[in-house]
């Protein structure tokens, strides 16, 4: 045996390679076993899931611990790298922040082969995609800006183009590679997230909230919205009325009241 499997052979695989994540800031870490399930994870990723402590993640799939639409891109992405044994860098996708909000990052993820080269396992690496992002100077980050800014507004792809100097079809390769997405569907996966948020958080009527986020069709919002959360907006909000009547009912007397007091157009040059 080599020195370095000797050194291995006797590291608790619990809590001796994760540790040095705990001391990078801002940056997530996970191990998942053949079956896609958290085996290993540093705090940060845990508090991002909404979780206390690494260990409750410990056995659970991506279903069980985030929204429908992030669970099935994730798996997605995961069997990928199980199937071909080769690592998945620079995704840019949705994760939730410590709030529990949905925010972009950027993932690395790598295949844990065994010795006969198969893959057995996926670890990542999670971090902020805005926070490493060269802000000025990146042209697709200025469109993220402005897009977070107007989402509201129609906004015309041919329009975005124009405003970093680029032709449409430079745009939608560029913003591709670096989103997975196009930037059609980036607006309307943001404006998605939003209503969303609303949904949970205020006695909006349906339609305003859906006119407030860009949707002027209401029927194309109730499409695009049971398409990404696989539910209705009404049902997806009595759902969340429903968890929160359980959690509420479960605080001890007069715990909710001390934390109170505390301090679709298919033409894509159209506007979206």
């Amino acid at each position: 045996m080599s020195p370095v499997e000797s050194l291995f052979h006797q590291l608790d695989p619990t809590s001796s390679i994760n540790r040095i994540f705990d001391v990078m800031p801002r940056t997530m870490f996970f191990v998942k076993d053949a079956d896609l399930r958290i085996v290993m994870s540093n705090q940060e990723f845990a508090q991002h899931c909404g979780f206390c402590s690494a260990e409750q993640l410990h056995g659970l799939s991506d279903d069980a611990i985030f929204p429908a639409y992030m669970a099935r891109k994730f798996h997605r992405d995961d069997l990928v790298v199980l199937e071909n044994a080769e690592p998945l860098t620079n995704l840019v996708e949705l994760f939730p922040t410590r709030e529990g909000l949905p925010e972009w990052f950027t993932t690395h993820k790598l295949p844990l082969c065994d010795i006969s080269g198969k893959a057995i396992g996926v670890c990542g690496v999670v971090q902020s995609y805005e926070r490493i992002l060269s802000h000025a100077k990146d042209p697709i980050y200025q469109l993220v800006r402005y897009i977070r800014e107007n989402y509201a507004n129609p906004i015309s792809i041919p329009e975005l183009a124009r405003k970093i100097g680029l032709s449409q079809r430079q745009l939608e390769r560029r913003f591709n590679s670096v989103f997975r997405v196009s930037p059609r569907r980036y607006i309307v996966r943001l404006r998605l997230i939003i209503a969303s948020d609303r949904l949970r958080e205020s006695d909006m009527p349906i339609t305003e909230i859906a006119y407030e986020c860009g949707f002027y069709d209401h029927s194309s919002f109730i499409r695009h919205f049971r398409s990404t959360f696989g539910t209705t907006p009404l049902k997806f909000r009595k759902r969340f009325r429903r968890e929160l009547t359980k959690v509420t009912s479960s605080l001890p007397h007069g715990a909710l009241q001390s934390h109170q007091g505390d301090s679709g157009n298919p033409n894509h040059n159209s506007p979206i």
